[in-house]
């Protein structure tokens, strides 16, 4: 019993090591990414854009990203009364800006997410439900990205004709289609587990074929998804018209219709799981995006870094949420 107490204790140790490695390593590619960034970038213009921001117009964009928040948590409170999970919304909102806060704050980009699947799989004992949930609500997001992306190529082509942007936003839209497949076909999924249990990762075969089981559920909701995917699109239109308006705070002149192919490009690359939430990522595909229409480096890192600033002043608010959450549950106890 000590000794298997012990090698608990060990291994537990071990994984903490391990994420505080991973978590060093992405904190050491944004730092130097973004110093690379600004070595090569004219910070006096930088400076020069910052103090010529039009307060009012920045505010706007903050108060709309708290709008877009509004509306994912009413796509996911769709996915959950689905699957026959019903919360109180004003929970339910409590929980997205708690997660918001994690994913901004956490190594991983998904702790947020994790953290919100758990807190709903304590309050109504049904793990796998609110983990696919969210795992549904994020794909959707992907896919009304992809959409947003493909379509705005094709205007927007004639102006940026870069061969790696189309194969960005071929390889976007084929990473969704190739993803969902895995989800729905059942030979890939039994070629995923061979590769989990190949990897030395077969003890929890089990817990990834519920959550399987779970997402495959929604298959049957098919006006949910259609509901959910439509509210994905007007999100991630609110999420662009944002970059716009910040572009316009900035005093910046890019026309609307680029960012609705840059934004989710610059999303796309921002998930790549070696940095911390994005940065550095965001950045540099911000300003090799932007400057093929004209914006010069200041002006395009300083758009990115300005989103990050929003996405940073509403995230603190799940923080605070946290934090006053805590406290209650401590007094309760």
């Amino acid at each position: 019993m000590k000794l298997r107490l012990k090698e608990t204790m060990v291994s537990a140790t071990h994984r903490s090591m391990a994420k505080a490695w991973q978590f060093g390593l992405k904190l050491t590619v944004s730092i130097a990414l973004l110093a690379l960034l600004l070595s090569r970038t004219d910070l006096h213009a930088i400076g020069a854009l910052f103090r010529s921001l039009h307060i009012p117009i920045f505010f706007g964009s903050i108060l709309l990203y708290l709008v877009a928040q509004l509306l994912s948590t009413i796509r996911w409170n769709c996915l959950l009364q689905a699957e026959k999970i019903h919360l109180p919304f004003w929970r339910l909102i409590l929980l997205y800006y708690e997660g918001m806060f994690f994913n901004l704050m956490l190594p991983t980009a998904i702790g947020g997410d994790l953290i919100r699947g758990y807190q709903v799989s304590r309050l109504t004992k049904r793990r796998e439900a609110s983990m696919a949930s969210i795992l549904v609500e994020r794909l959707s997001g992907f896919v009304a990205l992809a959409i947003i992306a493909c379509i705005a190529i094709v205007p927007a082509y004639a102006r940026v004709s870069d061969p790696l942007i189309v194969w960005l936003t071929a390889g976007s839209a084929a990473g969704m289609v190739a993803l969902i497949a895995s989800l729905l076909s059942d030979r890939l999924q039994a070629l995923f587990f061979r590769l989990l249990h190949g990897v030395g990762l077969g003890r929890f075969h089990d817990t990834v074929h519920r959550l399987y089981e779970a997402v495959q559920q929604y298959w049957t909701h098919r006006s949910t998804l259609l509901l959910a995917l439509g509210l994905s699109l007007v999100l991630q239109s609110l999420v662009i018209t944002i970059f716009y308006l910040i572009s316009l705070a900035l005093n910046l002149s890019v026309p609307f219709g680029y960012f609705f192919l840059f934004v989710p490009l610059m999303s796309v690359v921002s998930m790549l799981p070696i940095s911390i939430a994005g940065l550095g990522l965001r950045e540099g595909s911000a300003v090799y995006l932007f400057t093929k229409v004209g914006l010069d480096a200041a002006g395009a890192l300083s758009l990115s870094l300005l989103w990050f600033a929003v996405t940073a002043l509403c995230s603190g608010l799940g923080g605070i949420v946290f934090l006053v959450g805590h406290s209650q549950h401590r007094m309760d106890r």
